[in-house]
């Protein structure tokens, strides 16, 4: 009983730390001015990625059994995996409903048949975003598909420098990285209001201190809650 609460603890400890993580990289990308693409492709994307990166890391670096260092190579690979299945399945049945939705709306507004055309054309305009959105996505998934692929082929062969190999997904991940914060701010960017930091909730803009304090303290907590819980 005291392992199953533990890990409940430590699940809700990890989320609610990424979720003041999020806010405070928010707060720290506008510090840094960074656009918004890159904070929530880069900073904002990061956190998001935390739970199982950390678990990853965790187990695979300190874990002191064999057990250990399986469920790392087990978040590691059905992470992705996930992503790559339930997600892209979800993603893709919400933008199919959308689609027939706002094929309705057109038909509602201008009279034009949904199968037509022009219909068509407007309703998944509408539905999907407009050239700027579809390009942005375009961008991040021939970023992810090719070294997701090669990742599962590696993991179908052994050789003795295979591990080596590793380091080739950070300098791939270096690369993104520094092309999406050179790439700065998109000109159709709107100015949205940012949730207030949590550690000052009552200040418009909150000092520095507090948005680094609040980044490296939900770091922390992520990291040991992460290792309690593998």
């Amino acid at each position: 009983m005291i392992h199953f609460v533990l890990l409940i603890v430590c699940a809700v400890a990890i989320y609610l730390s990424c979720e003041w993580f999020v806010n405070a990289v928010e707060w720290l990308g506008q510090r840094l001015n960074v656009g918004k693409m890159a904070v929530g492709t880069i900073l904002a994307a990061f956190g998001t990625a935390l739970p199982e990166s950390v678990v990853t890391l965790v187990a695979v670096t300190t874990g002191g059994t064999e057990e250990a260092k399986n469920i790392g190579v087990g978040a590691a690979m059905g992470g992705p995996l996930a992503l790559a299945t339930v997600a892209y399945g979800v993603t893709g049945a919400m933008l199919l409903l959308k689609r027939r939705r706002q094929h309705a709306v057109v038909l509602a507004d201008t009279g034009m048949p949904p199968s037509g055309p022009e219909g068509q054309a407007l309703g998944e305009e509408q539905a999907l975003g407009d050239e700027t959105d579809m390009r942005r996505l375009a961008k991040d998934q021939t970023w992810f598909l090719p070294i997701f692929v090669v990742k599962v082929a590696l993991g179908l062969v052994a050789f003795a420098f295979k591990p080596t190999l590793g380091l080739l997904f950070f300098a791939a991940y270096a690369v993104y990285f520094w092309r999406e914060i050179r790439g700065g701010s998109d000109g159709d960017e709107e100015d949205e209001e940012l949730e207030p930091l949590k550690l000052q909730r009552k200040a418009a803009s909150p000092a520095t201190w507090a948005v680094v304090a609040q980044t490296l303290a939900t770091l922390a907590v992520i990291f040991f809650a992460s290792q309690l819980f593998v």
